[in-house]
């Protein structure tokens, strides 16, 4: 115990306080991706406590502390009180070797204390243990939880990291210090996570109806149910592939900023969302057709696949990305049993592979230190960017070439008045490829291509022609 001539003694929580996340779920996230079957022993060390199950996690999990959400203001914080002589103490119910391994980091903090086996360093035990050590009101404490209200019952100075009401709660505790005010999860916040922008993409399932010219009511209903269903399905593997991703995220220029990785969502609320989401999606699709489900189900099977395995392997991540889209297409057909072009299937692949390419390409070039010490969580290494760029340019201008002969076929010749127009169509297209992978060259092209198209002013114009130009093969000229 202190002494009264002692420099004041204030104790620091570690998960959710100096970070934005969760060790003890960071720990599991990197052992299903990387050691899925390890987690099989789970059950059997939480026989043995808590603490014991948190240490095995961190044994085998190899986190990037370095990487960490740090709260920035709780940084400037410490640094102050450590200037001003005060000691500095990391208390945690995280495993120990992590706690240490944040200390050690950090260079900020005096002694480390955290969970061992046999002694989870939580709530009530934690408050016993300060007391223990610095006596009672012998210590400030600054915490995130309802859990450290037992510690701030006995410590003489609250620091609360969280909502003004459990600054209350505290307040009737003991002493408030300061609050740190915590954005909580916001709809943008849950719209980015889901990628909610990415929901424009299943407007492709409206492209069989749209091109067959069969948009009635009834088409238009179920197609949009479709839409509803698919945009959910892939929302929720979105957050399953971004919790996956969430390590090699934070060392990515912008993908650091995506909700789980940024701390902005915790990891337990991301497989609560994408339970929620695929669970509802899946069991709905049936009621609106038995084949539009077991594509559905395909498809979330292949990007789970994608996610864990496929998109390590060198190009045919690129060619499995390319073929979400045209799953979609098919999806949609299947909705309203609407028959498919062979030549606008094939356009379609080739289209969505220039695409994929592009997405590739641009994040060679954007994460160069990544790629180069191979933990950018794809196979490319930096020389295949030139590779890359000249196999996407040549198969966009092959689905150009596709489009041609599509647009001569008799599927066409028999929904258009001046189908001969709709050549006009190659060279617009042709031009929005070469824009895209200008960008890409440049380093302009940071997202989904799709998703890029809706913040491009060129790719506007480009659809306000193409419309036209479909406006007017409609009619019959002369």
């Amino acid at each position: 115990m202190l002494t009264a001539s002692a420099p004041s003694v204030l104790c620091v929580d570690l998960d959710g306080t100096l970070v934005r996340s969760d060790l003890f779920w960071e720990c599991f996230l990197f052992l299903l991706k990387t050691r899925p079957l390890v987690l099989l022993m789970v059950p059997f060390w939480l026989l043995r406590g808590r603490a014991y199950l948190k240490d095995q996690l961190a044994q085998r999990a190899v986190l990037d502390i370095a990487t960490q959400p740090y709260r920035p203001e709780i940084l400037s914080f410490l640094k102050e009180k450590k200037d001003s002589g005060c000691h500095l103490v990391l208390v945690s119910a995280c495993a120990s070797k992590l706690a240490t391994r944040v200390a050690d980091h950090l260079g900020l903090f005096d002694s480390v204390f955290a969970s061992e086996p046999g002694r989870n360093l939580k709530g009530r035990v934690k408050a016993q243990f300060l007391q223990e050590k610095y006596g009672r009101r012998g210590f400030d404490y600054i915490g995130d939880s309802r859990a450290d209200l037992k510690v701030w019952q006995v410590a003489r100075t609250a620091y609360v990291v969280g909502d003004p009401k459990l600054s209350e709660r505290a307040a009737r505790l003991t002493e408030v210090g300061r609050v740190f005010s915590v954005n909580r999860m916001t709809l943008p916040t849950f719209v980015s996570a889901i990628r909610g922008h990415h929901w424009f993409k299943n407007v492709l399932v409206f492209l069989p109806v749209a091109l067959a010219h069969r948009l009635g009511p009834h088409s238009f209903i179920r197609t949009f149910a479709g839409f509803l269903l698919f945009g959910m399905c892939a929302s929720g593997i979105y957050v399953l592939n971004d919790l996956l991703d969430l390590h090699s995220d934070r060392e990515h220029p912008w993908k650091q900023n995506r909700p789980f990785a940024a701390g902005d969502i915790s990891v337990p609320y991301g497989f609560i969302i994408s339970f929620v989401l695929l669970a509802t999606a899946l069991p709905c699709a049936f009621f609106l057709s038995f084949k539009f489900a077991v594509v559905l189900i395909g498809y979330v099977a292949l990007t789970m696949w994608y996610s864990v395995h496929l998109k390590t392997i060198v190009l045919l991540d690129a060619f499995i990305l390319s073929s979400f889209y045209s799953i979609r297409i098919w999806a949609g057909a299947l909705i309203t049993a609407t028959p498919l072009s062979q030549w606008f299937l094939s356009f379609s692949l080739f289209f969505f592979l220039s695409m994929s390419m592009a997405k590739r390409y641009s994040e060679l070039m954007s994460a160069k230190t990544l790629v180069e010490s191979g933990r950018s969580g794809r196979g490319y290494l930096s020389g295949d960017r030139e590779l890359l760029m000249n196999l996407g340019v040549a198969i966009g201008f092959s689905a150009v070439v596709v489009f041609s002969l599509y647009v001569n076929s008799r599927d066409v010749m028999v929904l258009y008045r001046t189908p001969e127009a709709l050549l006009l169509l190659a060279p617009l297209l042709a031009y929005w490829i070469s824009r895209l992978w200008l960008k890409a060259h440049r380093g302009e092209l940071h997202d989904d291509p799709i998703t890029l198209a809706l913040r491009d002013y060129g790719s506007y114009a480009v659809a306000a022609v193409a419309a036209i130009i479909l406006a007017v093969s409609m009619f019959r000229l002369g």
